[in-house]
């Protein structure tokens, strides 16, 4: 029996108890804060400029295994492996902990060790598969894929010794 009179207490209209207060208006919310721009793509004919490493957040605990050869390279400060040094091959997605570094006027790859595994410009080898780009990907990806480093896309398993 509660319950009907609470809903119909609800429900009607409300009474005039006699003048009110004049309302002042409610503060307008504060404007929402603008997006921070995006960074510009890096230049890759600056000889100080090191290529965007594309890398997973997270180790894969399986992998692909085809083969992926050619030669590292440099195009659009994205790193690539090309079948022929010319073309612009595959972007590598890298397994966490590679880092690129220039060393004078060469980048260089190197592990969590700090050992040099790759350097642009030289053969390289690995395991892993082509993948198409797609939001649950991104989501992996430790930092945003820089728009210059576009596909096709290699998400790297293992490095061959060559």
């Amino acid at each position: 029996m509660i319950a009907p009179a609470l809903a119909l207490a609800c429900s009607a209209p409300a009474q005039d108890a006699g003048p009110r207060p004049a309302s002042t208006p409610a503060p307008s919310p504060a404007p929402a804060p603008a997006p921070a721009p995006e960074p510009a793509a890096q230049s890759p004919a600056s000889s100080e400029a090191i290529p965007a490493l594309t890398e997973l957040r997270e180790t894969s605990d399986t992998f692909m295994q085809a083969l992926l050869s050619g030669t590292l390279i440099e195009q659009s400060g994205c790193l690539r492996v090309s079948p022929d040094g010319q073309q612009p091959g595959h972007l590598l997605i890298w397994q966490p902990g590679y880092t690129a570094r220039r060393a004078g006027d060469r980048v260089e790859i190197v592990d969590g060790t700090g050992k040099v595994v790759a350097r642009v410009g030289e053969p390289l080898r690995t395991g892993g598969g082509g993948v198409p780009m797609s939001d649950a990907l991104r989501q992996q990806l430790k930092a945003p894929l820089d728009a210059a480093c576009v596909g096709p896309y290699w998400l790297m398993g293992q490095l061959q010794a060559l």
